[in-house]
């Protein structure tokens, strides 16, 4: 098989329980078994704490893996079975355990451990794809099939999930998906071989690595570029809703509508960002996809209906699935500089403090909604104050655009990308 179709197939075996865990665990725990909303809160902050905690941690130890049968996967063949485990007792809550404070305690054991095992699995897939893919046209092209691929495991992990739930139950759910993911990881690693030569040199030491990576200049300028940008699109996610409702009118039909433009325009660009890059090189090709972005975010201000915010979120989707593609080409070519400066390829280490870095972006759009209250007077559902329909054509629209012109001024100033 084909390294970038195994690369690919191995990230959507890991999206499917990811993007499900992340999506549905919530209803499950609150909806279904009764947990307090106060205690589910408190068990995902503590999962939240030790969720950016662990990724420098896991990204050093991968970088100093030293193995017959490579760096990283050797980590991918452990932490596959007990990911696999995690999630679905995750969604198997046993009686005895359904109830008062044992099921709080058994939420935040379950969710303590598919986190741990998940980080694990997810840093060195990551730190795999520089080594695999080495010019810049393998990266864009192995990203595009990548990002493609991820697109179709968020579709069947959002929208496919309460079909399959419904039919097979949550237990029965998590052992269809967990199946069909770990086959595709299993496959994607008996496919693939690790590059003897990244391993011959000696590792840095524990504080060496990090000095040495949070010294890189254009490492943050494309981390900084990269979080307004995860901002501004977590953003778009979490307030469509709202701005479905209050802005445009429409009912739940038309808000998968709307959701759906932005995902099916972005799954086919991403084809055509892998091409920009080879014409323009990934930093020019870059810049248009943010640029895009930007101009998507502004337009929201003017949609009245349907009919008109669909062409908007299509130029969304399309900036999103470039932003996508071409970052990781990027991101690639500051770790290949570093090791050609050190002469230690340090890919872990790079990943999981850009995944430290990217945590951000949730404290950024929590305080985006607090503006609501204080700019429009919007509290809740409830109590949405004199123009709820103003409050969330703001948030949809005037904070995304600061944050992709922040990252279009940061990405103009990344040093590498040029074409040739």
């Amino acid at each position: 098989m084909p390294p970038h179709l195994a690369y690919a197939l191995g990230g959507l075996g890991l999206t499917l329980p990811a993007q499900t865990f992340g999506t549905y665990l919530a209803f499950y725990y609150l909806d279904r078994l009764g947990m307090p909303a106060g205690a589910f809160a408190l068990a995902r902050l503590i999962f939240s704490v030790w969720d950016a905690v662990n990724d420098p941690l896991f990204g050093y130890l991968s970088d100093r893996t030293r193995t017959p049968w490579g760096r990283r996967r050797p980590w991918l063949f452990l932490s596959l079975p007990f990911l696999l485990l995690a999630f679905y007792l995750a969604f198997s809550v046993p009686e005895a355990f359904r109830e008062g404070t044992r099921l709080f305690w058994y939420g935040l054991w379950a969710m303590l451990l598919f986190e741990t095992f998940s980080a694990l699995a997810w840093v060195n897939h990551a730190a795999l794809f520089p080594e695999l893919f080495q010019s810049r046209e393998e990266r864009a092209r192995a990203n595009a099939w990548r990002q493609g691929f991820y697109f179709l495991g968020l579709t069947a992990s959002i929208a496919l999930t309460p079909l399959v739930y419904a039919a097979l139950g949550f237990p029965g759910m998590a052992l269809l998906y967990g199946a069909v993911g770990g086959g595709l990881v299993l496959l994607f690693l008996l496919s693939v071989r690790e590059d003897p030569r990244a391993r011959e040199a000696e590792p840095l030491p524990f504080v060496p690595a990090f000095r040495y990576t949070l010294g890189n200049r254009a490492f943050w300028i494309y981390a900084l570029a990269a979080l307004f940008l995860l901002f501004a699109v977590g953003l778009f996610a979490a307030a469509m809703p709202f701005y479905a409702k209050h802005a445009l009118g429409l009912g739940e039909e038309a808000t998968a509508l709307l959701f759906a433009s932005v995902l099916l325009a972005a799954l086919p660009s991403v084809s055509l960002w892998a091409r920009l890059a080879g014409a323009l090189g990934p930093k020019r090709a870059w810049l248009w996809a943010i640029g895009l972005l930007a101009l998507g975010a502004l337009l929201l201000l003017w949609p009245r209906g349907l009919l008109e915010a669909l062409p908007v979120g299509v130029l969304i989707g399309t900036g999103f699935g470039g932003v996508l593609v071409l970052g990781d080409v990027l991101l690639a070519e500051v770790i290949d500089r570093d090791a050609a400066a050190t002469g230690r390829r340090r890919e872990g280490v790079y990943y999981s403090i850009y995944g430290f870095i990217n945590r951000l972006s949730g404290p950024l759009q929590a305080l985006a909604f607090a503006l609501l209250t204080p700019l429009f007077g919007y509290v809740s559902g409830e109590n949405p104050g004199p123009n709820p329909e103003a409050a969330f054509r703001f948030l949809m629209a005037v904070p995304p655009f600061a944050a992709s012109l922040l990252a279009l001024a940061l990405a103009a100033r990344f040093p590498y990308g040029a074409k040739g």
